[in-house]
């Protein structure tokens, strides 16, 4: 889940305390203290009350409890749990005062939820600013909708979607009133990350397309890569592939990084788009944007093979071996020796084939191993192969009945391989295995022509030899 708003800052409460604070002739406001003041054009005017001197001074004692002046920020951590209990106190006698007025009740309430804030309490914020707001007829309307959105970001934060998203609709609403403008992109954003949260895709998609489209139209205004991916994460929920693919190519274009490549091309495989994905793919592994990946590099070798080009694989699981960047296990080196014989490299499939059936004591490839030695003449490493093929088929006594064919057949391999070494007498014996093995008449005629085959060879050899 893309996160975007993690907390609110305290200096966000310190701000709608100041916009609403009586501020001594020659005193600078910041602009985080008046970013929320909306422009004249169009402005709700709302009479606020005015707010008596004596009251003033403790409002004062307040802020400089909470803020004190010449005062390091280590200072201010090393004093903070003494400051706000002193705030606390200054604030109880505050609202104890006679006569006071909405208004002035509404100030008090905005210091307590700074304190809120600075004791990292959400729910006390929470509690302090809808205090405030039970005196909203009395307070700036923009501070009321400062405090409605900030609302909305609390909630938010502490989970309560529901909540959350009816303050920020109300805000909306509102501002909107009084100017459209004021909702800001940075705003839109959040909304769109509130909708998501809440499993509200296409409304979450519609404020993130917003914020990207206003933010492409204004030059001071950068567009973020993670509001990218809030959309690409809504498109991929609704399971929009279409428009994954287009926000993908989008973020490669920008920020090209190796997992985009990876997901665009999974996309691209979701859409039956084989071709484009095996380029994709191969084209993220010549950038070297796979070599952390391990299980990618074995995926772009075994597309080489779909795509007959075996020698291919055979070269990527060669240098990842080399490289490290496989594990030097049985699989691999079965993958390996698999993409040599596919490419017709016989010799060079023979060491990695060797290497995982032993590791494994895998009959099949065993088997395999023989027959591609007795291709290329290579008899005794092939006698050996099979006999080895036998030992692991043995072995296996829960798949007898599976294996049994193969058994057959190696043992047979191993009589031709030992009649070309001339090796008779343990031919013999492999022959003779080969009749207890076979239950058909098809195998028993088989074994029956190699044995003939076997005493020929035996009679020309001594023929020969005289011997």
């Amino acid at each position: 889940m893309v996160q975007y708003f993690k907390s609110i800052p305290m200096a966000l409460a310190a701000a709608a305390v100041l916009a609403v604070m009586p501020v001594p002739e020659g005193t600078q406001l910041s602009a985080t203290a008046t970013a929320q003041e909306a422009p004249k054009k169009k402005q709700k005017t709302r009479k606020v009350e005015s707010i008596p001197h004596s009251f003033q001074k403790k409002l004062e004692k307040i802020q400089l409890t909470l803020s004190p002046e010449e005062m390091t920020e280590a200072d201010l951590e090393a004093t903070k749990s003494e400051r706000l209990a002193r705030a606390e106190e200054l604030m109880t006698d505050a609202l104890g005062s006679r006569g006071l007025n909405d208004y002035a009740r509404s100030i008090v309430w905005q210091y307590r939820a700074q304190v809120a804030f600075e004791k990292e309490d959400t729910m006390g914020a929470i509690n302090a600013f809808e205090r405030v707001l039970d005196f909203k007829d009395s307070i700036p309307v923009a501070q009321e909708h400062g405090i409605m959105f900030n609302l909305s970001q609390l909630y938010y934060q502490v989970e309560q979607l529901d909540k959350a998203i009816d303050y920020v609709t109300r805000w909306e609403k509102a501002v909107s009133e009084v100017d459209p403008a004021l909702i800001g992109i940075t705003q839109k954003v959040f909304i769109s990350q509130l909708y998501y949260t809440n499993e509200d895709f296409p409304n979450s998609l519609k404020y993130i397309d917003v914020a990207i489209s206003d933010a492409q139209l204004v030059d001071t205004a950068e567009v973020k890569e993670n509001w990218y991916g809030l959309k690409l994460s809504a498109h991929y929920e609704l399971g929009d592939f279409p428009a994954v693919r287009d926000t993908l190519v989008t973020l490669i274009l920008n920020w090209p990084t190796p997992r985009y490549w990876l997901q665009l091309a999974s996309v691209y495989q979701e859409l039956d788009d084989e071709e484009t994905f095996f380029s994709l793919m191969e084209a993220a592994y010549k950038q070297g944007f796979l070599d952390d990946r391990d299980a990618q590099i074995i995926n772009v070798a075994q597309i080489q093979m779909s795509r007959d080009a075996p020698i291919k694989c055979a070269w990527i699981v060669d240098r990842a071996l080399k490289e490290n960047l496989v594990e030097d296990d049985a699989d691999s080196q079965r993958l390996l020796g698999q993409c040599y014989l596919a490419a017709s490299e016989f010799r060079k499939a023979l060491d990695p084939l060797s290497k995982a059936a032993a590791e494994n004591s895998d009959g099949d490839l065993w088997l395999q191993i023989g027959q591609v030695q007795m291709q290329i003449d290579r008899y005794d490493d092939a006698e050996k192969s099979f006999a080895k093929m036998a030992t692991a088929f043995e072995d296996d006594t829960e798949n007898a009945k599976k294996n049994a064919s193969k058994l057959l057949a190696g043992v047979m391999m191993r009589g031709q391989a030992l009649t070309e070494l001339k090796r008779f007498k343990d031919a013999k014996d492999a022959f003779r295995k080969a009749s207890r093995l076979a239950k058909t008449e098809k195998d028993r005629r088989q074994v029956a022509s190699w044995r003939k085959y076997m005493n020929g060879e035996e009679a020309r050899e001594k023929l020969l030899t005289g011997r």
